[in-house]
């Protein structure tokens, strides 16, 4: 728990939090077009994007997807840096912010599409199976989730990027790479159908699933 503590406490430091925010918002610009290009939401209409940092997969998600419009839900003070960016990339009107807990604070129940981007790796499983039961919780029949992120494969053989990376988040967070089939487990349990696996680039990958 020292480490969680740790990294919350890190996250509400103003300086700390633009660093880190900025840094994943450099990652997202390669990785965040190539998510947002294998998704089919043609059914889903409004996105809700899981402690979605400076925007960067929302952008890109109403980018490639012109009908859908998006909320990001985020703390202070990332809720302050996400609306500067959304501002400054022209985003500022499709996409809104809400300030929240993603742990405590409700998930509005008119989404009908969740982001969990590089989110669910940096907490333990049961904060995952939390985060999966509210989700499924809030969204419509029909509603979809995305999980983005870099996952070990379904036999834990690799890929060797991933799992490097997975010992350097089991030092700094409470989480690692989950395996494919970890992610699926837990997706189902949580009362998800409909679980897809697809590949995007430099080791990451999306699984999409639905609520019933």
């Amino acid at each position: 728990m020292e480490k969680e503590k740790a990294w919350e406490k890190a996250m509400q430091e103003e300086v700390f939090a633009n660093q880190f925010t900025a840094a994943m918002d450099c990652r997202g610009v390669f990785l965040a077009p190539a998510m947002a290009e294998r998704i089919d939401c043609r059914k889903q209409h409004h996105l809700l994007d899981v402690a979605g940092g400076s925007g960067i997969y929302s952008c890109a998600m109403v980018a490639r997807h012109p009908h859908l419009r998006a909320t990001i839900l985020e703390r202070p003070p990332v809720d302050a840096i996400a609306r500067k960016s959304l501002a400054e990339r022209g985003f500022a009107d499709r996409i809104s912010v809400r300030v929240g807990d993603m742990f405590t604070d409700p998930f509005p129940t008119d989404r009908d599409l969740h982001l969990f981007s590089n989110v669910l790796h940096d907490w333990d499983i049961p904060q995952v199976e939390r985060l999966l039961t509210r989700s499924f919780d809030a969204l419509p029949s029909g509603g979809m989730v995305i999980v983005h992120d870099a996952h070990i494969n379904a036999t834990k053989t690799g890929p060797l990027p991933v799992a490097a990376y997975s010992a350097l988040l089991m030092t700094i967070t409470e989480g690692k790479c989950y395996s494919e089939k970890e992610m699926n487990d837990l997706l189902t349990q949580a009362g998800f159908t409909n679980v897809n696996y697809f590949p995007t680039v430099a080791d990451r990958s999306v699984i999409t699933v639905h609520k019933p």
